[in-house]
């Protein structure tokens, strides 16, 4: 890629590779071999590519979301059937090992979801990856958050550079979905802990979400609730961020249709 000199018939321009010019979209004029486009052209059609990257990022994340909504769901259906006292405790036994099952999928998922080698639901590397508005460099620097996630725990935040200039950016924080976070203080009791219970005749159950007694399963629908509201929170939050970004998506691409025309123009004056 080279710079041409700026003439009096409009501002400086630069001359693209085939590649470069293909990733951006642009074809060269008629009998020429390589694009040559305004650079301010060029810089508005990179603002539109970086929100749709990060509409990428989001959306893959809103998928992981959507699945561990579907497992919760499942997970509350077998509690409300194991709370109802027609249950004998086989059938309550057989509830259960679908129920850890269910747990330990999202476990997986919370682990495993990822986007570019970046984890999006575990906070293994939230102390490197999370950062407030001030450190991101951004104008306004606000970072929206609902009020219902204030006290989450953050696992990575993304920061999308949406201008051509310094500190034009927007940033939103995903959080972590792993059994740890969606069931804070739910974690498993300790093995002498479930030998105790397992001794004074109560079932020993190594997962958050105990379906072994109508009272245990009505405790965890609770459980189960709390859980869900904290992911579909977080969807809605990040719904919202896409809108801004389509919207930034939008703005770019008036802009690019309008320098455009006006290169179009000088060009033929």
């Amino acid at each position: 890629m080279s710079e041409t000199r700026p003439n009096s018939k409009g501002p400086a321009k630069v001359q693209l590779s085939p590649e470069r010019a293909a990733s951006l979209g642009l074809t060269p004029a008629p009998g020429a071999t390589t694009p040559v486009v305004p650079t301010a052209l060029l810089e508005k059609r990179v603002d539109v590519r970086s929100p749709s990257a990060a509409l990428d990022f989001i959306r893959t994340t809103e998928g992981h979301l959507n699945e561990l909504t579907n497992v919760l769901q499942r997970a509350r259906v077998l509690s409300i059937q194991s709370a109802n006292g027609t249950y004998s405790e086989e059938d309550r036994s057989a509830i259960q090992i679908e129920v850890d099952q269910l747990t330990d999928e999202i476990a997986r998922i919370a682990d495993q979801a990822d986007f570019n080698k970046m984890k999006l639901l575990a906070d293994a590397s939230a102390e490197a990856n999370v950062k407030s508005a001030d450190e991101l460099g951004m104008t306004p620097a606000k970072i929206n958050t609902p009020a219902s996630l204030a006290n989450a725990q953050a696992s990575w935040t993304l920061r999308t550079h949406v201008g051509a200039n310094t500190n034009e950016a927007l940033a939103v924080n995903i959080f972590a979905a792993d059994i740890q976070h969606l069931f804070a203080g739910e974690a498993a009791a300790p093995a002498d802990q479930q030998s105790g219970a397992g001794a004074q005749g109560g079932a020993a159950v190594a997962g958050p979400v105990n379906v072994m007694t109508a009272i245990d399963a009505n405790s965890s629908i609770a459980k189960i609730d709390v859980a869900i509201k904290t992911v579909t929170d977080q969807r809605s939050n990040l719904g919202a961020f896409s809108n801004r970004l389509e919207s930034a998506i939008r703005s770019g691409d008036y802009a690019v249709e309008n320098l455009t025309a006006s290169d179009t123009g000088t060009e033929r004056a």
